[in-house]
C-alpha cells in the first residue's frame, strides 16, 4: 500500500488516528523543547510555550501533509495561511490553559502542558479537517499525484 493510498482513507476514526500518530510527533517535539528552553535556559514557562509551540506545529505540519490528509483545493500559500491562522488559535488556547491550570490552579507546568495538549489536539484536528483539508471539489483534491 502506498502513501497516497493511506491519506485517500478520508474515514473519521482513521484519519483521526493518523493525525494522533502526527499530533504525538508534534507534541513530544514541542513538549521537549519546553522542558530544553524552561530547565536548562531558565525561560518563564508561558515564554517557552509558544516557542516550543512553534517547533511543534512545523513538524505537526510536515506529518500532516506527508501523512495525513491529502491538500484540499486551497493554493499552498492559502493552505499554510489557514494553518498558520488555526495554529495561532490554538496557541491562543493552550496559553490560556497553561496559564489557568499553572499559575490560578497550581498545577505543575508539565502535567498543564500535557492537559493544554489534549485540547489542543481536539481543536486542531477538527479545525484542520473541517476547514484546512476539507476538499469541497473532490475532482481538485489532490495526494501527490
Amino acid at each position: 500500500m502506498k502513501l497516497n493510498d493511506i491519506r485517500k482513507d478520508s474515514r473519521l476514526l482513521t484519519q483521526a488516528l493518523r493525525y494522533g500518530a502526527a499530533a504525538f510527533l508534534g507534541f513530544a517535539a514541542d513538549y521537549a523543547t519546553l522542558l530544553m528552553l524552561k530547565e536548562w535556559l531558565g525561560f518563564h514557562y508561558l515564554l517557552a510555550v509558544p516557542l516550543a509551540f512553534l517547533v511543534g506545529i512545523g513538524v505537526n505540519y510536515l506529518v500532516g501533509v506527508l501523512f495525513v490528509f491529502c491538500r484540499g483545493n486551497w493554493s499552498r500559500g492559502l493552505e499554510l495561511s489557514l494553518f498558520l491562522l488555526i495554529s495561532l488559535l490554538a496557541l491562543a488556547v493552550t496559553e490560556l490553559s497553561m496559564f489557568l491550570l499553572t499559575d490560578a490552579a497550581g498545577i505543575d507546568y508539565r502535567i498543564s502542558r500535557i492537559i493544554a495538549g489534549v485540547v489542543t489536539y481536539l481543536f486542531n484536528f477538527f479545525s484542520r479537517r473541517w476547514l484546512l483539508y476539507r476538499a469541497r471539489d473532490k475532482k481538485r483534491e489532490t495526494c501527490g499525484e
